[in-house]
C-alpha cells in the first residue's frame, strides 16, 4: 500500500503516513509513532484524531496511556461509502439551491444605467426589442432622427418588427408625419403632437428598460434597467396618447 494511494482516498499526508506506520507497527502509544514518523507530538495527536474520527483507526485507554490501532480493512470502504453519501446529500442539497436562486433571479431584475454615444447606441436598443420581441412605446421624436439616421434603417426595422409582430405606439411630432403613410398600421398606432417646440430627446419604453436619446449630430444614449421608472414613464405616455392628434 502507498501513501499516494491513501491521498487519493481523501486522507491528507500526515494521515496516510501514520496508517502505514500503525500497519506496520501494529498497536501503539504515541512516542514509537512520533520516532517512526519524525512528527510532532501535537501534529501527531491531532491526525490520529481524524483518522478515529474517520473510522478507520480506534483508540483504546491502556495504563492510563492511548493507544492506537487500524481499524479492519473494510472500514476503508465504509469510510468512502460514508464520504459518498454525504456527497450525494450535498449534491441534493445543491440542486434546491440552485433552483431557489433561479427562481429569485427571475423575479429580480438588476437595475442598471448606461449611456453611449453614437448611431450604435441608438440601435442597440431596437435590436434588443426585435431579438427578446418587445412591444414598446415611443414619444418625442425629432426630424433629426431621419436625418442622423436613414430612412432605410427604419423601414428595415419595422419589417422585422411586423415579421415577429411586435407591436408599438409611437408619439411623434407633426415634422414627421409622412411617416404615418410609411409604417406598417397593423403593428404600430402612430400619433402626433402639433406644439411649435420640437424637443431633441425622444424616450423609449421597452421590457424593464426607459431609453433616452439626445439626437445630436453624435447622439447620446442613456438606458435605464428599472421597473419603477418603466411604470412611470408608461403613465406619462398614456397621458401624453390621450392628448395627440391622429
Amino acid at each position: 500500500m502507498k501513501i499516494e494511494d491513501l491521498r487519493k482516498l481523501g486522507l491528507s499526508q500526515s494521515e496516510a503516513t501514520l496508517y502505514l506506520s500503525l500497519l506496520k507497527l501494529g498497536a501503539s502509544e504515541v512516542q514509537p509513532l512520533i520516532e517512526e514518523t519524525g512528527f510532532y507530538k501535537a501534529n501527531i495527536y491531532q491526525a490520529l484524531e481524524r483518522l478515529c474520527e474517520k473510522g478507520i483507526v480506534s483508540k483504546i485507554i491502556e495504563n492510563r496511556k492511548r493507544v492506537y490501532q487500524i481499524q479492519k480493512p473494510e472500514s476503508i470502504i465504509e469510510f468512502i461509502k460514508k464520504k459518498k453519501d454525504e456527497l450525494d446529500e450535498q449534491e441534493e442539497i445543491a440542486k434546491e439551491l440552485v433552483k431557489n436562486i433561479e427562481k429569485k433571479k427571475s423575479s429580480y431584475v438588476q437595475e442598471t444605467a448606461m449611456v453611449f454615444r453614437g448611431i450604435a447606441g441608438v440601435k442597440q436598443i431596437y435590436s434588443e426589442i426585435i431579438e427578446k420581441k418587445l412591444d414598446y412605446f415611443v414619444f418625442g421624436s425629432p426630424k433629426e432622427s431621419e436625418i442622423i439616421i436613414e430612412d432605410y434603417y427604419w423601414q428595415n426595422l419595422h419589417l422585422k418588427q411586423k415579421e415577429h409582430k411586435i407591436k408599438a405606439k409611437m408619439i411623434f411630432h407633426k415634422s414627421l408625419r409622412k411617416w404615418k403613410k410609411l409604417i406598417p398600421k397593423d403593428i404600430i398606432d402612430l400619433k402626433f403632437f402639433d406644439e411649435e417646440f420640437e424637443p431633441l430627446t425622444e424616450t423609449t419604453i421597452y421590457g424593464t428598460k426607459v431609453a433616452f436619446v439626445v439626437w445630436t449630430e453624435n447622439p447620446i444614449v442613456t438606458i435605464i434597467n428599472n421597473e419603477h421608472v418603466v411604470n412611470s414613464y408608461k403613465q406619462l405616455f398614456n397621458l401624453l396618447w390621450k392628448i395627440s392628434k391622429v
